[in-house]
């Protein structure tokens, strides 16, 4: 019992090491992630399975699947989930897969809001607006973009990021076309989103 006690100890204080690292190198990101969860998505078999599929384009819509089932199986609030949506959501925008990919962006902003990453979760609506607009799905795009001026609205922000996501939302596309063209340059392809060895 001592060694198993040693052992969580050790493995709860390698776990604030991580989250630490990975909160320092956030700022540097160009994607709006949970950086200090990555690792351990990175562990999950489903994402890990996906993961191996971006070389191959025929497959990336089988590849979203599986992050996407890797995220459904963890709880709302658990920020590992937002690594699974948020890679779904890119895999199903270059798979063709405009409904999917809205879908699993909107539950990838869910989870950003639901822990408490402002930024990230209004940046993450915007890009599920874009991809309403893709869709052709006007009514979301409006409910997406409430949701985002909310919580740019948020005292959590500083000033540049406020006025980063409200340029992000008065940029915004308005035909389908133009939102794919504007999603394709904001989306890293599945071929650059491949692990770092």
């Amino acid at each position: 019992m001592r060694t198993n006690g040693w052992m969580l100890r050790s493995l709860a204080a390698a776990a604030t090491l991580l989250a630490a690292a990975g909160a320092a190198d956030a700022q540097e990101r160009e994607m709006f992630e949970l950086p200090a969860l990555e690792v351990m998505a990175f562990q999950s078999p489903l994402n890990s399975q996906a993961m191996e599929l971006y070389e191959t384009p025929a497959r990336w819509e089988e590849a979203a699947q599986l992050h996407e089932r890797a995220a459904k199986i963890l709880p709302k609030n658990d920020a590992a989930a937002f690594f699974g949506f948020q890679r779904a959501a890119v895999l199903y925008f270059y798979a063709d897969e405009p409904a999917r990919s809205r879908k699993t962006m909107e539950r990838a902003a869910g989870v950003a809001e639901a822990t408490g990453d402002v930024l990230t979760a209004a940046n993450t609506w915007v890009d599920a607006a874009f991809l309403a607009v893709a869709e052709g799905y006007a009514g979301k795009k409006r409910e997406f973009v409430r949701n985002a001026r909310e919580l740019a609205a948020s005292e959590l922000l500083g000033e540049a990021d406020r006025q980063a996501i409200l340029a992000r939302i008065d940029g915004s596309p308005v035909t389908a076309e133009t939102a794919r063209v504007a999603m394709a340059e904001r989306l890293r392809s599945p071929l650059d989103l491949r692990r770092a060895d």
